[in-house]
């Protein structure tokens, strides 16, 4: 009995005590609880004198937030019943703090609240049970909460209690174990975090602790503790930021996948971007459907809100009220529009704006500035063009790979690791956190202009570099790694124009040219910037040399149509002897090619020896080789090769270097006359030249399955096309229709007359598309032999009857590899009538119009 009312002094000496203290401080209870990141719950209950004893590092809170200090604050320790320091302390024994059966505490995951993270969520779940303390990291909004929520459901077994921590509320590093104790469900300094942990077996536990960003070095403090002390505690952390220690494992969470088309329904709809958006949709409008009608709107609509979750979600909640198309045009202010209605989650984490300034009010100023600065270079962008663009106060050029590694660590900086080897270290910004930080940026008086006028000075000094770069041994790397800043030329194109400096666009088009053919995808802004800087230049020459760009780009792009029209303008403006003045008459010569023009084919003669006594033997070497190819389109093949020996003679000059196309045109002439050991020979130069991570390996790996396929040898022909048909659906390549050719090839022959038709007829649709006829010749015979092979013998005969006229009447002659297999596609074809005929290119579009017809 004693004891008891010793105990209740105790608390009531203790509770005056603190009363007394804070009110000599002047705080409230409100303040008290804030300074020492405790709940005003507990302040309020030590005050009453309900708590036996209170837990010894919420008092040691108290005491930091009352200012106490040594022998005051170890009296106020001693005061709630805790020895000083150093004195041996009794652990009060706590059986089970969590009630029997209850086996969750804490936010649970919302039902249907994943989409597209399946693999992701198996991964965790494997990682929680390997490994004691996961990470999730990535940018706000990303769905870190709802993915490790749901992996600790799905990881929890009948033994196992799941408690989470939200964090978002604690202000202090020294508060995480109290906000731990409380999400526990323990009454107000009834125990110490030591006491929960103690004596649980491995997998008995796991602590989700959820927004840890703000308090990381708490966390860590912790999480450290738990796992190193108490090995049957797992503990499962969302931030924004690594802890940094040792035992960690960090997983990034990524965007979800948005479809790479508008065109696709079937990809649209199996994008997770575009599915969450219409799970979302339905909640606010039940009749939402995704349909052939709105499919193009909302795939734009995911693509532009970067397939980020909390975006999508908040874009959805407002299908109730708005169309998708006015949702997508009202995106232009996005942080207007997706400002809620969202009544749930941290407060931070409301709207898209609240969500980003949260990481970015955190960070240091120089990093704030770098972030401010780096958004205005395009997506993405190369620590080259940080350094020579964004530094000065408060930013020095030799902190920028640390700041850049901080950005990228609190996720407000994505590393593009895609084809690192070829282009280098490159970063980019989820368009969200672009345009908060651009708004940023823009606020800042004229830190806008500054930095784009440097952008632009910055590319026109950087083109220098690229002088004399096509004949040095690195040319391939110095090219990429210009590529790799395209978006930051961009940049700087768009400010010449709006500032009318066309001089200086086109000292950078003409300075850049060559890096804009290293990919494809950017080829595009290469024809844009080279055609408008033409059309505003005064000189013809200059405006030439342009439109040769922009006509070598074309053909890259497969606008073959296009290519044609610049090539044969540039060749009016230029020299026919000048560097350029080449370029655009073999371009003319290229693109007559494949249009089935047989114009430029009498170009060749007077070409090929203009190019060489030109004097630059590389140049030399690459006309004949653009003329070899021309011919063996053609049929000429003895020519070709001729042509084509001349360019590989010529690579034993210093800066004449080896080209895959120019071996496979080897391969295919050799192939075509029938010298197999020589076509494998030649393929596999172009293989051991292309480099192992090039974007476009289908264009090698098209050439050695022909080969493979003409020697017999089917398995390996096969595995070559497997190898190349995940790359075709990334990206749209110059070679794509042999690979799909010879996979109908393939098909047939092994009786799967599905994937034959759908090969075929993919390549038929590519070729028409692009405007490159002459392909179309070899393919066409295929789908002749695809369709007698499906029964439909009439319409192959009837194919097959023009077919016979064409190579009877017309030329180019289909080549012997096409013409062998319509000759076993058309015995009981008839030639049919009316061939020849006046444009040879018009007709062969006919035929291929008449086969997707039959082929549908």
């Amino acid at each position: 009995m004693a004891d008891a009312e010793s105990r209740v002094d105790g608390r009531r000496a203790f509770a005056e005590l603190l009363l007394d203290l804070r009110v000599q401080a002047g705080f409230s209870q409100e303040e008290l609880a804030d300074r020492a990141g405790l709940s005003v719950r507990t302040i309020r209950e030590l005050e009453a004198g309900r708590v036996a004893r209170p837990r010894k590092d919420s008092v040691r809170l108290l005491a930091e937030g009352l200012g106490l200090r040594d022998g005051d604050a170890a009296t106020f320790l001693t005061a709630a019943g805790h020895a000083p320091p150093r004195q041996a302390v009794s652990v009060v024994s706590v059986a089970d703090p969590v009630p029997t059966g209850l086996r969750w505490r804490g936010t649970r995951p919302i039902p249907d609240g994943l989409v597209g993270r399946e693999q992701e969520l198996t991964e965790l779940e494997d990682l929680l049970r390997q490994n004691r303390l996961v990470t999730l990291v990535g940018p706000g909004g990303v769905g870190k909460t709802e993915l490790a929520l749901a992996a600790a459901d799905r990881f929890s077994g009948v033994d196992t209690t799941v408690v989470v921590v939200d964090l978002t509320t604690v202000q202090r590093d020294a508060a995480v174990p109290s906000a731990i104790l409380d999400a526990f469900g323990t009454a107000p300094g009834t125990s110490d975090l030591d006491d929960v942990l103690s004596g649980r077996k491995p997998g008995d536990l796991v602590i989700v602790e959820d927004n840890a960003e703000h308090v990381l070095d708490g966390v860590a403090t912790v999480a450290n503790r738990m796992v190193r002390s108490f090995p049957g505690v797992g503990v499962l952390v969302t931030s924004r930021i690594p802890l940094g220690l040792p035992d960690e494992v960090v997983r990034r969470v990524q965007v979800l996948g948005v479809p790479a088309n508008d065109k696709d329904l079937a990809e649209i709809a199996a994008s997770p971007a575009v599915e969450m958006f219409v799970r979302r949709a339905t909640r606010v409008r039940p009749d939402f459907r995704l349909t052939a009608d709105n499919a193009a709107t909302v795939a734009r609509l995911c693509q532009r809100l970067d397939g980020l979750p909390l975006a999508l979600e908040l874009a959805a909640a407002r299908a109730g009220s708005l169309s998708v198309e006015t949702i997508l045009a009202a995106l232009d202010d996005r942080f207007r529009l997706l400002s809620g209605p969202r009544r749930f989650g941290a407060p931070h984490q409301r709207t898209l704006a609240d969500t980003i300034a949260w990481s970015v009010d955190a960070l240091s100023d120089p990093a704030r500035q770098l972030l401010y600065r780096a958004s205005m270079l395009g997506s993405p962008f190369t620590l080259d063009a940080v350094v020579g663009v964004c530094t000065g106060e408060p930013i020095d050029e030799l902190d920028v790979p640390m700041l850049l590694a901080e950005l990228a660590d609190k996720s407000l900086l994505q590393p593009v690791l895609e084809f690192e080897q070829l282009y280098g270290a490159r970063y980019k910004m989820l368009e969200t956190i672009r345009e908060h930080a651009y708004a940023g940026l823009s606020s800042q008086g004229n830190d806008l202009t500054e930095f784009r006028d440097r952008a632009v000075a910055w590319c026109a000094e950087y083109v220098k570099g690229l002088d004399g770069a096509w004949g040095s041994p690195d040319r391939d790397r110095r090219y990429r790694a210009a590529n790799a800043n395209s978006a930051t030329f961009e940049v700087a194109l768009e400010r010449c124009a709006e500032l009318g400096e066309w001089e200086t666009a086109a000292r950078i088009v003409l300075g850049f040219r060559v890096a804009w053919q290293y990919q494809a995808s950017v080829a595009q802004s290469g024809i844009r910037w080279a055609v408008a800087a033409a059309e505003n230049v005064a000189g013809e020459e200059t405006s030439g040399m342009l439109l040769a760009i922009a006509g070598r780009l074309s053909n890259l792009t497969g606008d073959v149509r296009a290519a044609r029209s610049y090539y044969g303008e540039a060749r009016t403006l230029l020299a026919p002897g000048s560097e350029l003045g080449l370029v655009a008459r073999g371009g003319l010569v290229s693109s007559g090619s494949l249009l089935l023009d047989p114009l430029g084919l009498a170009e060749i003669p007077g070409l090929v020896a203009d190019a060489r006594e030109h004097g630059n033997v590389q140049r030399s070497a690459t006309v004949q080789a653009i003329c070899g190819l021309a011919l063996a389109r053609w049929g000429r093949l003895p020519e070709a090769k001729e042509l084509l020996l001349a360019w590989q003679a010529a690579l034993v000059n210093p800066g004449v270097y080896p080209d895959e196309i120019a071996y496979m045109a080897l391969s295919r002439v050799e192939l075509e006359l029938g010298n197999l050991d020589e076509a494998r020979r030649w393929a596999e130069l172009a293989r051991d030249s292309q480099a192992s991570d090039d974007p476009e390996r289908t264009k090698v790996a098209g050439c050695l399955a022909m080969v493979e396929f003409q020697a017999g040898r089917f398995d390996v022909a096969q595995a070559l096309l497997d190898e190349a048909a995940a790359d075709i659906q990334g990206h749209r390549g110059y070679f794509d229709y042999l690979v799909m050719l010879y996979r109908s090839r393939l098909a047939r022959r092994s009786g799967d007359l599905a994937v034959a038709r759908s090969a075929i007829k993919d390549a038929v649709s590519r070729l028409l598309l692009e405007g490159r006829v002459v392909y179309l010749l070899d393919v066409l015979p295929e789908a002749v032999a695809v369709l007698h092979a499906a029964g439909q013998s009439e319409d192959a005969d009837r194919l097959c009857g023009q077919l016979l006229a064409w190579q009877r009447t017309m030329d180019p002659p289909m080549l012997p590899t096409a013409w062998a297999v319509l000759q076993e596609s058309c015995e009981r074809a008839t030639t049919a009538e009316g061939w020849p005929e006046n444009d040879p290119a018009e007709s062969v579009r006919r035929l291929a119009d008449d086969v997707l017809i039959a082929l549908s």
